[in-house]
């Protein structure tokens, strides 16, 4: 046939007797209330060679290849391509110091940096607690204090206000 005419088949070609599924149930169930049928069987018809379930697995076992299994990542190869990271690495590394050192830091680093992070007393304290700080690093000067010096001092510094209520 052709693939036009396809779609206009009117039949399929297959036939069934008349009434043949109207009486299909009631000849089915004639036939299974006979035990004559059932009565003289006495094999189910299947049969299995001797030792068969018994011998069936070295049986399969031995049509069996052994394959070798063949590694794609070997270790001795990871090993090389370790190797070969960690020495790029460390001479990335060597490389690429610029040879600056260690600045020392100048005072006027530090009492900007520390104006600047806004700390309180208690970090103060914290820091000062840290650091090796010495009592002989910090020796009393000396000098000889001048009345004129000092009486300036105050009038410039202090309010005349705050001194005469305290």
């Amino acid at each position: 046939m052709k693939k036009e005419k396809l779609h206009n088949i009117k039949s399929s070609g297959f036939k069934t007797p008349e009434n043949y599924f109207d009486a299909f149930d009631d000849k089915l169930f004639e036939r299974l209330n006979i035990k004559e049928n059932i009565e003289g069987i006495t094999d189910s018809g299947f049969t299995t060679p001797k030792d068969y379930f018994e011998t069936l697995d070295d049986k399969i076992l031995s049509k069996l290849e052994d394959k070798l299994v063949v590694r794609l990542h070997t270790r001795k190869t990871l090993y090389y391509v370790a190797g070969f990271a960690a020495s790029l690495l460390l001479l990335i590394a060597i490389f690429t110091n610029n040879g600056s050192e260690a600045k020392e830091l100048s005072a006027e680093m530090v009492e900007t940096y520390l104006k600047n992070r806004n700390l309180d007393s208690y970090e103060l304290a914290e820091l000062l607690i840290n650091a090796d700080i010495l009592e002989e690093d910090f020796t009393l000067v000396e000098t000889e204090y001048n009345e004129e010096n000092l009486e300036s001092y105050l009038l410039e510094n202090t309010d005349i206000e705050t001194i005469l209520q305290q």
